[in-house]
This record gives C-alpha cells, sequence and structure tokens, in this order.
C-alpha cells in the first residue's frame, strides 16, 4: 500500500476528518488532501506529526502496517482479567509456570471479549469464566 493510501486510512481510523487532521498538523485542507492523494510529498515533520496525532509509529505509517495503541479501556480490562486468574491461583494455592499464567490470562481474556461482543449489553466481567480458569490449574 501506497504512503499516500496508508494516511488516509490511519487518519479515518483516529477518527479525524481531512480538515481536522490538517487543522491539528498546521496545514490546510487542500494541501492536505493533495498528501493523502499522492499528490505531493510528505515530509518527515508531517509524518512524525501525524503518527503522534493517530498514535501510531512513523514505521507503521511508512511501511502500511498501522497498530493503534491500546485503549485505556483495554488495558483496564486486560487488568482485570489479570488480578482474576491471580486470585484463582491465590485460592488454589497453585503455583503456575509464566507460560500456564500467561495462557490462562490470554484465554479469559479472548473467552470475555467474545461474550461482550455477541452480548453488546453485558459488562466486562472476567468472573463469569472462572471455572475454565480454575480447571486449568487443577
Amino acid at each position: 500500500m501506497a504512503i499516500h493510501q496508508t494516511l488516509k486510512q490511519a487518519r479515518e481510523q483516529a477518527g479525524f476528518t481531512l480538515e481536522q487532521a490538517a487543522e491539528r498538523i498546521g496545514i490546510s485542507g487542500a494541501s492536505f488532501s493533495r498528501m493523502e492523494n499522492g499528490l505531493s510529498k510528505v515530509t518527515m515533520d508531517r509524518l512524525e506529526m501525524l503518527a503522534a496525532l493517530y498514535e501510531v509509529s512513523a514505521s507503521a505509517l511508512v511501511e502500511g502496517s498501522i497498530v493503534t495503541k491500546p485503549s485505556t479501556i483495554d488495558i483496564d480490562r486486560l487488568k482485570l482479567v489479570v488480578e482474576a486468574v491471580q486470585q484463582v491461583v491465590n485460592d488454589l494455592k497453585a503455583q503456575p509456570s509464566p507460560e500456564k499464567m500467561a495462557l490462562a490470562v490470554s484465554e479469559l481474556y479472548r473467552l470475555e471479549i467474545n461474550h461482550i461482543v455477541t452480548n453488546a449489553k453485558a459488562d466486562f466481567s472476567p468472573s463469569r469464566h472462572l471455572g475454565v480458569i480454575r480447571a486449568m490449574f487443577l
């Protein structure tokens, strides 16, 4: 994917209009449009400003491999999952390997994300899957 296409994709994923992004980096909407349409080059300064604005790395924009930073919600959810797994381990007085802990955390997170995706009104609650996690440590 060409960089101008990646820039547009990143802007849209970040939720900015063309005009908003242009204003944030201090150029006109027309200049920004030319940049996104491949009609003008992207300077390193602009690339770094756009990467910061879109919360991605400059190299991701150049390579066309946009990976956004995890949101605070995602980090908070992961913290709840780790705490839930640790509580099961403590309750069972288990001494799992780091690999087994990592597997339990990732599996619990996956189960709960799948649950809230299929049940839009559900709250994030890893405790609903603790039976599965307990079974992993028995």
